[in-house]
């Protein structure tokens, strides 16, 4: 329980891109607490939703944890039957039939009534043998799961199922898949290709990426100089443009506005702006790349400074964001992580943690991916190495990240 006598609840989110790579919306994943974290009894997923529902749009708030796009929440037949869907906005929730709903006819009626008034309705793990099939036509989207069903299965469904229904690939690791997901009609895509580079191999990165792999090489072998850094900065347009955006911004909320890179990297000072800076460089990196990509890489980056004081490394914060802020790097220039690292002049413990070998920031990084792909399992196995117990405040540390994530995006955008 915290403070205000809340249950803590653990909120993740997976977005669900549509096929130019921007956010439609976003899946809620969620546990009410790591003692909980699987609950394969159907009275245990009513509790789980139902908390989820509450904590998303009551305590959390929508906006904070979906930043105006719809959200995706698992529902069961007790749920529908109980009338939950109703006490909240259809422009906002997507109602998501699982898979292992039982009685799925008992529901058509409930169904029917949600799509009268509004609401989409979603149908979870789409087989070819699902019972789900006798509430085709009630959904909106179907989801199909690439990990789990055979490709020559994916193929029969899609042909006979695009013309109908928004189908939603779930669980795309790897560009290829998207390729062929893309190919087949699916409208909409979930999963994390976005985290894998396309191509593992030895091909050129391109120009643009490259210039602003050597700024941030720069930044971290300038040894503090913040003259030689302004100078950088005022050489290239774009970056002092949106220096001066951010720091004119109501993030920092300065009275006079600031008209100089000058004067905004003396109020920054080195570290601030070299954070700053990097951020940027990265989002100008990942222009062709899904903007989820960057944002990931912000939830990261200020989740791990977060926690980093929690787990003894109070004055190494800022390498904790840098780590967080990197570890989607291969997947934005699309080289192996160990490639695109070697050549810049990172603490090698920061370099470590990012190509996966043992270092303080190594289990700071291992938590944030759990947290965000929803692996309570994984979690409250990690917890107790960092010293952490199973119920700290992840939770509010993962939503003041999200908040500083779409922010920091927006005023870099």
């Amino acid at each position: 329980m915290n403070i205000l006598g809340f249950q803590r609840v653990y909120v993740a989110r997976q977005p669900i891109l549509d096929r130019k790579g921007r956010t439609h919306a976003y899946e809620l994943l969620y546990r009410e607490g790591l003692e909980n974290y699987f609950v394969p009894e159907e009275d245990k997923e009513d509790l789980a939703s139902k908390r989820v529902l509450v904590h998303t749009f009551l305590h959390f708030g929508l906006e904070n944890i979906a930043f105006g796009r719809k959200v995706f929440v698992n529902f069961t037949a007790n749920l529908l039957q109980a009338g939950i869907p109703y006490l909240f906005n259809p422009q906002k929730l997507v109602i998501e039939v699982l898979e292992r709903i039982t009685g799925p006819l008992e529901i058509l009626p409930i169904l029917k009534d949600l799509k009268k008034k509004g609401y989409a309705i979603a149908l979870d793990d789409f087989r070819e043998d699902s019972p789900l099939a006798s509430l085709l036509s009630y959904a909106d989207y179907v989801k199909i799961d690439f990990r789990a069903t055979p490709p020559e299965e994916i193929e029969r469904l899609s042909q006979e199922l695009k013309g109908d229904f928004w189908l939603v690939a779930e669980k795309v690791e790897t560009q290829e898949e998207l390729e062929k997901a893309r190919a087949l009609g699916f409208k909409y895509f979930q999963g994390f290709f976005f985290a894998r580079p396309k191509v593992l191999s030895t091909q050129e990165i391109p120009v643009v990426k490259a210039h602003y792999l050597r700024l941030i090489k720069f930044l971290y072998s300038a040894r503090d100089n913040l003259e030689e850094v302004i100078e950088v900065i005022n050489s290239d347009p774009a970056l002092a443009l949106k220096l001066l955006k951010y720091i004119n911004s109501a993030f920092f909320g300065f009275v006079s506005k600031i008209h100089s890179v000058k004067h905004a990297a003396v109020l920054l000072g080195y570290q601030g702006l070299r954070k700053w800076a990097s951020l940027v460089a990265l989002h100008l990196m990942a222009a062709d790349r899904p903007p989820e990509l960057i944002i990931n890489s912000m939830v990261r980056a200020k989740f791990m400074e977060l926690l980093a004081p929690r787990v003894g490394l109070s004055e190494r914060s800022d390498d904790a964001f840098i780590v967080g802020l990197f570890s989607l790097l291969e997947a934005m220039v699309d080289q192996p992580m160990h490639t695109v690292v070697s050549d810049l002049p990172l603490d090698e413990e920061v370099k470590a943690a990012l190509v996966g070998r043992p270092s303080p920031f190594t289990s700071l990084l291992a938590v944030i991916k759990a947290y965000e792909s929803g692996q309570w399992e994984t979690l409250k196995r990690l917890l107790p190495q960092l010293g952490l117990p199973p119920e700290d405040s992840l939770p509010e540390i993962y939503a003041e990240a999200l908040s500083f994530a779409h922010e920091a995006f927006a005023i870099g955008a």
